[in-house]
């Protein structure tokens, strides 16, 4: 039996040799950037690996062919992300799901300590006056004893946590609920305008879901101390977006680092852009060649297990 994959050229021409030595009877289908299949090619198509070279890239031809692929059996995407309507109408076709959820713990977890690191120096004031040629000393904001809360508990959070740690962060945790196994105080959702009111750093890595969807409200904004630092690397759409601005033009928040916005990319007139407290970074926080190379490993360890009837790691449960 062979499995008709459809998959990006980029992609195969990178892990083509090590699927197939894996899975011989794959049977790669390329898609090209805007490329439309007739419908044999699409009726043949089982499996689809939604690599990471579609995120910043049109995306339509590529989803567009998987909802019209009848005989479509398992979808697999790099970003654990899955808020997107067409994941859930795959689910609600019978598609299984899975994703490389993990894969992209490490990198992202290095760019929030790489951003907090920046914050607390004032790094943006040293670069502006790097470029002036102004010979500025001044003193830098320590972070050992400080104290961080994560919003979110899933592998992003987990490897944040540990490199918290491992420079001196005290690091407390907020999640839907608590199951007793976690390293750190954990404060459950419902809470989390109490649990920011001491918080000299907030790192939101939640998903975005409909139980999350602008969970952080002005109201929790608000709760923050003046001196808190907001780092956000889950989606834009968790945080009132507005609020947010107010309070870092206001001076009501220290500053923040943000990778993901309610509008992407982020519209030119935006106050972040210049608001001399905010790293703004586009979305690219996960964008390593080791987070491609992981990624990768998670959907070919699944394709084997696959066409096995084995258990696949990262499946989505369905509705």
């Amino acid at each position: 039996m062979s499995w008709p994959l459809l998959v990006t050229e980029p992609f195969w021409s990178r892990s083509g040799p090590e699927i197939t030595r894996r899975v011989p009877d794959v049977e790669p289908i390329l898609s090209f950037e805007g490329q439309l299949l007739d419908q044999p090619t699409l009726e043949r198509i089982r499996v689809a690996c939604f690599s990471a070279d579609l995120f910043h890239a049109p995306v339509r031809a590529f989803l567009g062919a998987c909802s019209k692929a009848p005989n479509l059996e398992w979808f697999h995407s790099f970003t654990s992300g899955l808020d997107a309507p067409i994941f859930t109408q795959l689910l609600e076709r019978g598609v299984r799901l899975t994703t490389s959820s993990g894969s992209s713990a490490p990198s992202i977890a290095r760019t929030v300590i790489t951003a907090l690191l920046a914050l607390s120096r004032d790094l943006p004031s040293w670069f502006s006056a790097q470029q002036d040629r102004r010979w500025e000393p001044r003193r830098f904001r320590e972070v050992v004893g400080e104290r961080m809360t994560i919003v979110g508990w899933g592998p992003i959070a987990q490897e944040v946590a540990v490199l918290a740690t491992a420079i001196g962060i005290e690091v407390e945790i907020v999640r839907r609920k608590a199951l007793g196994d976690e390293p750190h105080r954990v404060w459950p959702l419902a809470e989390l305008a109490e649990a920011v009111t001491e918080s000299d750093w907030v790192v939101l890595a939640l998903p975005l879901a409909p139980e999350t969807r602008g969970v952080v409200s002005a109201s929790v904004i608000r709760a923050m101390p003046p001196r808190a630092r907001f780092l956000n690397v889950g989606r834009g759409e968790v945080v009132d977006e507005g609020a947010l601005v107010s309070a870092l033009r206001d001076g009501r928040l220290a500053g923040a680092a943000l990778d993901v916005f309610v509008t992407e990319p982020l519209p030119a007139d935006s106050e972040l852009w210049s608001m001399p407290n905010v790293i703004v970074t586009p979305h690219s926080s996960a964008l390593t060649d080791h987070t491609d190379e992981r990624a990768a490993a998670i959907f070919v360890d699944n394709l084997e297990a696959f066409v096995r009837g084995a258990p696949m790691r990262n499946e989505v449960p369905r509705p």
